[in-house]
């Protein structure tokens, strides 16, 4: 299981467009009322040929989390919404209680946690043994970051200046061959082993301690969480045209939903997208749960 610790034993990868540890705070637009950040946020999903939806989606006014459950039948589903769940009620306890604050923003404990209640219920149901997920959960801190954690090869990616940068690792097969030259890029794209994953939460595996990222926030900046139903489908410039030219949150995850359809997606699809914005500036009515984890 992963390790029940609050932060990281060592410092979070910092991207170039972040400030250094310790460095200078996100800028804060000025004015009353709007010296917070928080996300305006949007999710859809949309089940594959399976006809059931394998896919668990969250999208809040402080973080998007994104699973994508492996195991057939029942298993799959049940996992991705536990782990959504878990994740989500996780990062809600510790924010009330200034967990976001830490290195971490909480996540490295909360994906520890997703990890144990899925490896619970698969233990206490024989239909559900072997189930797991992926996970990749991005939240905005009230000091001005973006913290991602992950497990698995749903990705994170934030869009900003008309840049799409990846922010994720897939833990998959392909993707260690790749890094290792064995494979191209394209080689991987198109390989029939591309949903080998060597860690996911529950299963038979230890997954180690979930990657984590951080960034610094900006106003304007756009955050996309998506399962490989989009991104093993849908090519980075499409992506980035998506997300630049549509103007609401809601409209673009749709429209990402869509173009995987395009593409010939033969997976369960689920994309979060938000915005971050001063607070008081977003306009959704509240949080959004898509997939396994939305209404029945």
């Amino acid at each position: 299981m992963l390790s029940p610790v609050t932060a990281p034993s060592v410092p979070l990868p910092w991207f170039p467009a972040a400030h250094a540890p310790g460095g200078p705070p996100a800028p804060r637009p000025a004015g009353p009322g709007l010296d917070r950040l928080v996300l305006d946020p949007a999710a859809a999903s949309l089940a594959g040929p399976r006809g059931e939806d394998q896919d668990a989606g969250y999208a809040g006014p402080d973080a998007l989390v994104v699973a994508d459950g492996v195991g057939g039948g029942n298993g799959g589903a049940t996992a991705a919404r536990l782990a959504v769940a878990e994740v989500t009620a996780r990062l809600a306890a510790g924010r009330a209680a200034g967990e976001d604050a830490l290195p971490d923003a909480g996540l490295a404990a909360a994906l520890a946690a997703a990890d144990a209640a899925v490896r619970a219920a698969a233990a206490a149901d024989p239909a559900l043994r072997g189930m797991a997920t992926t996970c990749t959960a991005a939240v905005l801190t009230r000091d001005g970051r973006v913290v991602v954690a992950h497990v698995g090869d749903s990705r994170a990616h934030l869009y900003r200046d008309g840049v799409l940068t990846r922010l994720t690792t897939d833990h998959s097969l392909v993707q260690s061959l790749v890094a290792s030259g064995d494979l191209t890029p394209e080689e991987a794209a198109a390989s029939p082993m591309r949903s080998i994953l060597l860690r996911a939460l529950g299963g038979s595996q230890d997954p180690g301690p979930a990657d984590l990222i951080a960034v610094a926030a900006r106003p304007g900046d756009r955050l996309l969480v998506c399962s490989d139903g989009l991104s093993g489908v849908v090519p980075a410039g499409t992506l980035t045209r998506v997300l630049s030219a549509e103007r609401r949150p809601a409209a673009a995850a749709s429209r990402l939903v869509l173009a995987a359809l395009a593409a010939g997606t033969r997976d369960d699809v689920t994309a979060a997208v938000a915005d971050v914005t001063p607070a008081g500036w977003s306009t959704t009515a509240g949080p959004v749960l898509v997939g396994a984890a939305g209404p029945a």
